[in-house]
């Protein structure tokens, strides 16, 4: 198969994601695939496109930020979720993916606050920007929750 013919497949393939709901949009799934699992693992809704600094309302009224990473395992080079720009979330769930099967191998909740402290800042990406690795002891934080069974069930239950 040529490259031509593997994204015209890949294409039809988000398309495909899109009409099943499983993403809003075309882009490039992981981030959208994150939040539909942390969205049904919290029986929550999404939050519209527009809304700045959280993604998902949980059926308690949280607001949950939800950053993820594809990751080979067994890898050593840290990987980086995109940058926090603003802390109006009460938690983030961080979910990590691999990157040769979407196999959710981690997912953390961890308050903002805890959060804030771990977050190291990014001066070129803008003044109020963080950035979190997957070298960062997102578990060791005070009040940091594995929720890995929880999205790995909202995981299983994708058609």
């Amino acid at each position: 198969m040529s490259s031509r013919e593997l994204l015209r497949t890949y294409a039809s393939i988000l398309t495909e994601l899109v009409k099943r709901g499983v993403t809003r949009s075309r882009n490039a799934p992981v981030g959208e695939l994150a939040e539909l699992l942390v969205q049904r693992a919290y029986g929550g809704i999404l939050a519209p496109s527009n809304a700045k600094s959280w993604d998902v309302e949980s059926a308690d009224g949280r607001n949950i930020q939800v950053k993820a990473r594809l990751v080979v395992p067994g890898a050593t080079r840290a990987e980086q979720y995109s940058p926090f720009r603003s802390w109006d979330f009460d938690v983030c769930v961080f979910i990590t993916f691999d990157a040769h099967t979407y196999d959710v191998l981690l997912a953390l909740e961890v308050p903002a606050v805890e959060v804030q402290q771990l977050a190291t800042a990014v001066p070129h990406v803008g003044a109020t920007a963080a950035r979190v690795s997957t070298r960062t002891p997102l578990g060791a934080a005070p009040g940091a929750v594995d929720v890995t069974p929880q999205v790995r069930a909202a995981m299983s239950e994708l058609e």
